[in-house]
């Protein structure tokens, strides 16, 4: 191999080049199967940290999406991808934490399959659509000066990400508390969730999306309002579908 040009897109590198300047690949080095797992650790690990650093601002309320937009970007998941692998984590957890039918009960069977296959396959799919109506209400209902849906994608990507991330959460501490047989702070805790919920909604489009106190609580309202119209006909639709 040529060490001054790039195999991938035959530029020009110089020696101690790490990586090529027009497609981004690492230089290839020897074939060696030490340099193969050299690479590996290294990708993973990168991809490690970088989930690491993305967790921490994404629960302050828009802090993620400003970081993105100011060209922050090297050192954080990018948002779909973000939002995908806290989304699979969230609906194993869900997936994995329904009680299996007693048998013999072939009624509860029946139902506990077309839960399972709800919660399963059926609510990821309609997560990848929400994900774009809730940007697409927001770039409505949010438009800036001069603003393209890119923001309002990251945004959504965001926002989805956290509640993923949150109720993944109490999804396995609610396991534990119901073991415990605590089921009045499973209660309150679910109910403190969904208010930090909107209450971070509210405060990251303030922080992403300046404005007027009085413009931004009515479009606040109005994209709450029509999201979850959004949430529930889709679902409703869905399980209509599965009946």
């Amino acid at each position: 191999m040529d060490a001054l040009t790039c195999p991938n897109c035959d530029a020009a590198m110089r020696p101690d080049d790490g990586y090529c300047a027009r497609c981004g690949q690492t230089a290839v080095g020897d074939n060696s199967f030490r340099h193969f797992v050299d690479q590996f650790l290294g990708d993973y690990f990168t991809f490690d940290s970088k989930i690491t650093r993305s967790l921490k601002p994404l629960l302050f309320a828009g802090q993620l999406t400003l970081e993105y937009m100011r060209g922050r970007r090297a050192r954080y998941i990018p948002p779909l991808r973000l939002f995908i692998f806290l989304s699979v984590l969230f609906f194993l957890v869900v997936g994995t934490g329904r009680s299996p039918a007693m048998d013999g009960e072939d009624e509860l069977l029946r139902e506990q399959v077309f839960w399972d296959n709800f919660f399963a396959s059926v609510l990821p799919k309609l997560f990848f659509l929400f994900l774009p109506l809730f940007a697409l209400l927001l770039h409505a209902l949010h438009r800036e000066k001069g603003g393209t849906f890119v923001k309002p994608f990251i945004f959504s990507a965001h926002f989805h990400s956290f509640v993923f991330l949150v109720f993944g959460g109490y999804g396995l501490l609610s396991r534990l508390l119901v073991r415990w047989d605590l089921v009045a702070v499973n209660q309150v805790l679910v109910l403190a969730l969904l208010l930090w919920a909107l209450a971070y909604l509210y405060l990251a489009l303030r922080r992403a999306f300046t404005r007027a106190t009085g413009r931004q609580l009515l479009s606040y309202l109005a994209l709450l309002t029509l999201y979850l119209l959004v949430l529930v006909g889709g679902s409703l639709g869905a399980l209509w579908l599965l009946a």
